[in-house]
């Protein structure tokens, strides 16, 4: 089997597999029955004068001369049979060289296709990019242009959203920029959030208006995707006569990132908008729980003789308290039923969404920090810091009591709403332990009075 299948005589490769013949297995398909016939017709030769003369010795029977016939037959069949084996051997031999070669090509194909293509967004690598650019260097591609984008924003989509999310982003940027181009175009994702895309034969006012392209098919994706906006920075640079390809490269990054530093607060602030609208969305489950929030909030502060700067803040934690929630799976934040431990973990990741998401725009800036310890327990016994007693800012342990006492008094999908005097009594039994004392007894008080 080896020696028939190892360097055929010609390998042809075709867009639809690969073809081949060779010129061994062809003789070893015939030559066994070729050596046969030939043995039969020399036996024949030479036997044939005594063969005549055996016949025509008197006595000789008829059933003699069937024997010899059937001899004959049987030689020839037998020749017959080991050919067609043979034949089949050879058959299967190629159709397994076959199947090897085509998987070796096909695995060549692969192997090639990944070391100069991005796995996620399936365009060029900065490998194979860094080799065109080199490519361009020479005269006749004089001017070439470069253009590096850049997604705004994508690590804090990525640390408050989830890295699914903020790999959908990437796609998206990389359909919307290699939308704008050619395909002769070299578009390639050189970095973690960034493209870059290398363009022969362009000059300065080409450039400029490929990236009009680029803000032109940005703006239409974000009309008709209002859930999350895209945001891209875009630089461009076009090579003088005596410039290298890496000062171009250089040149393109720098003027992308000048703009990014005009874009990255806006952007920040537009993703921030529209989580604090996916919250609201969101706010159906509880029946408008932020809204109750406020108000239970700002009374007991006022109880409290808080001035009205801490009265502002707390309306906004309110407000804007669960805003990491936008981060967790709604197959946990809407689950029916007790959450696992594992699903109970993931929950608690919410506080410090919020306070990444908080710390972005400068309106949920002096809440950023309550928002990540408004789950913290008198006792020590809270997440995600652990602290205990008045190491917990005061705005925090009053947002407690307020929101233990809306989440018992209200509807949930998991259970019925307590009525106002057991929620009270559950306020009470975990007071010192949970909450304040201090902030239960001014809480039960108004609430009396009221």
């Amino acid at each position: 089997m080896n020696n028939l299948t190892e360097k055929p005589e010609a390998v042809q490769n075709k867009s639809n597999g690969i073809f081949y013949r060779d010129v061994r297995l062809s003789l070893a398909n015939t030559l066994p029955f070729v050596i046969g016939i030939t043995v039969f017709v020399a036996l024949y030769e030479v036997c044939r004068d005594s063969f005549y003369a055996y016949l025509s010795k008197p006595g000789v029977h008829i059933f003699s001369i069937i024997l010899m016939a059937l001899i004959s037959c049987a030689f020839i069949l037998w020749f017959y049979y080991f050919t067609k084996k043979r034949s089949n051997e050879v058959k299967a031999a190629n159709d397994e060289l076959l199947r090897e070669i085509i998987m070796r090509n096909q695995t060549e194909e692969r192997l090639k296709y990944l070391s100069f293509h991005d796995h996620l967004t399936c365009l060029y690598n900065r490998a194979f990019f860094e080799e065109q650019m080199q490519r361009f260097a020479g005269a006749r591609f004089s001017p070439v242009s470069i253009i590096v984008c850049d997604v705004d924003g994508l690590k804090f989509v990525n640390d408050t959203l989830g890295h699914e999310l903020g790999d959908a982003l990437l796609v998206a940027a990389a359909n919307i920029i290699k939308s704008s181009f050619d395909e002769s175009d070299v578009v390639a994702r050189t970095g973690g959030d960034e493209f870059a895309i290398l363009l022969p034969n362009c000059d300065e006012k080409a450039a400029k208006k490929a990236c009009d392209r680029i803000t032109a098919e940005l703006k239409s994706y974000n009309r008709e995707n209002n859930e999350l906006p895209l945001s891209i920075s875009i630089g461009s640079a076009t090579s003088c006569n005596q410039s290298s390809m890496n000062d171009l490269f250089k040149e393109a990054d720098n003027n992308m990132y000048r703009e990014k530093l005009h874009r990255s607060q806006s952007a920040r602030s537009s993703i921030v908008h529209t989580l604090k609208k996916a919250l609201g969305a969101r706010d159906y489950i509880t029946e408008g729980h932020a809204d109750r929030m406020q108000d239970l909030v700002t009374d007991l502060a006022k109880s409290l003789s808080l001035p009205e700067r801490k009265l502002a803040d707390l309306r906004l934690l309110a407000q804007f308290h669960d805003i990491g929630k936008v981060g967790i799976p709604d197959s946990i934040l809407f689950k029916p039923g007790p959450l696992s431990q594992e699903e109970y973990t993931e929950m608690k990741r919410h506080c410090e969404i919020g306070y990444i998401i908080a710390m972005s725009p400068p309106d949920l800036g002096p809440i950023a920090d309550f928002i990540l310890k408004h789950h913290e327990w008198w006792n020590g016994k809270g997440y995600p810091l652990g602290l205990k007693g008045e190491e917990i800012p005061l705005e925090c342990r009053i947002l407690a009591v307020a929101d233990a006492y809306d989440a018992m008094t209200s509807d949930r999908p998991y259970r019925s709403a307590l009525p106002r005097h057991r929620a009270l009594a559950e306020l009470k039994r975990c007071s010192g332990v949970q909450f304040d004392p201090f902030i239960v007894e001014k809480f039960v008080n108004l609430l009396a009075a009221s």
